[in-house]
């Protein structure tokens, strides 16, 4: 019974897709994240120290995110949309969708301003060289934003129905995740529809975004030697950006077959403490936490956890403090992929999620090889991998500038008998 619509209706997530600095799908990304592989070890070839750009994209950067015809997140968010949809045995034609990203076409905007108002700016805007080829309809994100150019490319190149979009600072792709379940969920709005298309994208490894989080002080040293994320650990020193692409399908179904992944619940909230500092009591995602655990414990915590030295210690307090009265925190693992592949800003709920649903899959946690010094918390910090139970549940989480923050909670529906 859904808590939301007092109906039987139940949702499950059909297919997957993920396109990161680690791997072109979801698959040979967690292939990678099993190995132990991080993003931090693609800067070690570079020798001497080069400029922060030519670093963070090396780092972080996707290979078929360069010298794309339109913006990157175009191509980032269908490569990942389509991933998803084969996953599920769908086709795009008519398929309403919502896009939740931060940031969305924001190097079509940037070349369209220098390209209007000072072409030399285009050096400085972008990684260096001029892109090849310049996305040719860069206006467009003018006239749209560079969420609407986002919706608008994806929707006529996948022949998509209704195309929603969800900012909300890191957290846009849960809050959309949470969206796209409510429409499902909704008597009203649900129309005959079955399925539904969460999709996010972020590529924005561009000199004024760099310079930006560096300013905050939340980057890693941008070093060969410094420059990596360690969430979790007590040598942590801010995280790697990253360029992503994710998407999951959402299906309505009266009861899940065995061995679907269930998105179990999702919930979103707000913390007014400010617009950019991390709140010391973080009660918004812990008040979610203590929420899901009326669907049963939470074996697995994935949590936001983005490296930086505030950060980490008062999220997982957080949900101490609201789990342990009624779980046993100590039984209850933790799994924190920034580390590997780097922080997608909005996209990093999303990508978060997709590989919860390997976990439940495959029953397997990855490595978190740059844990060498856990921060002390009652949870389960293990640098190896750890086997899962079958049937775990996995409680994801995100949260971003201004308070926003959600949540996901998905279990792998077990055999019947």
């Amino acid at each position: 019974m859904c808590p939301v619509c007092e109906t039987s209706r139940r949702i499950v997530i059909s297919g997957v897709g993920l396109v990161s600095p680690l791997g072109h799908s979801a698959p040979q990304t967690f292939r990678a994240l099993l190995a132990g592989r991080t993003i931090g070890e693609r800067v070690k070839s570079l020798g001497s120290n080069p400029d922060p750009v030519t670093l963070a994209a090396a780092a972080g950067g996707v290979s078929m995110a360069k010298h794309c015809a339109t913006d990157p997140t175009v191509d980032l968010a269908e490569w990942a949309a389509r991933e998803a949809l084969g996953d599920a045995g769908l086709t795009s034609d008519g398929l309403d969708c919502v896009i939740g990203a931060s940031k969305g076409a924001v190097q079509a905007l940037t070349t369209a301003w220098a390209k209007h108002t000072n072409p030399h700016a285009l050096r400085k805007l972008t990684l260096g060289p001029v892109p090849s080829p310049v996305p040719r309809d860069c206006e467009l994100a003018v006239a749209l934003g560079p969420h609407g150019y986002l919706a608008h490319h994806l929707r006529r190149r996948m022949r998509l129905g209704q195309v929603t979009n969800v900012v909300a600072a890191c957290a846009s792709a849960l809050v959309a995740v949470h969206k796209a379940r409510t429409i499902l969920l909704n008597h009203n709005h649900i129309s005959g529809r079955r399925s539904i298309l969460v999709v996010t994208s972020e590529a924005a490894l561009l000199p004024a975004f760099i310079a930006s989080y560096h300013r905050l002080g939340v980057l890693s040293p941008l070093t060969v030697q410094g420059f990596a994320g360690r969430p979790l650990d007590g040598h942590r020193c801010g995280f790697m950006l990253c360029e992503v692409g994710a998407a999951v399908v959402l299906e309505v179904t009266e009861q899940p077959s065995p061995g679907q992944v269930e998105l179990c619940n999702t919930a979103v909230t707000t913390d007014g403490y400010d617009v950019i500092r991390t709140s010391p009591s973080m009660e918004s995602v812990g008040q979610i936490a203590a929420r899901f655990l009326s669907n049963g414990p939470i074996d697995v915590l994935h949590p936001h956890a983005t490296g930086t030295i505030d950060h980490d210690p008062c999220e997982l307090a957080a949900f101490a403090r609201n789990m342990g009265s009624k779980h046993s925190v100590q039984a209850t693992d933790v799994y924190a992929v920034k580390g590997a592949i780097g922080h997608g800003l909005g996209s990093g709920g999303l990508v978060s999620l997709v590989i919860a649903v390997l976990c439940a899959l495959f029953n397997r946690r990855p490595p978190m090889p740059w844990l060498n010094d856990p921060i002390q918390t009652p949870f389960r910090l293990h640098p190896a991998e750890v086997s899962l139970k079958p049937y775990a549940r996995h409680a994801v989480f995100s949260a971003g500038f201004g308070g926003h923050a959600a949540g996901a909670l998905i279990c792998r529906t077990p055999n019947m008998g």
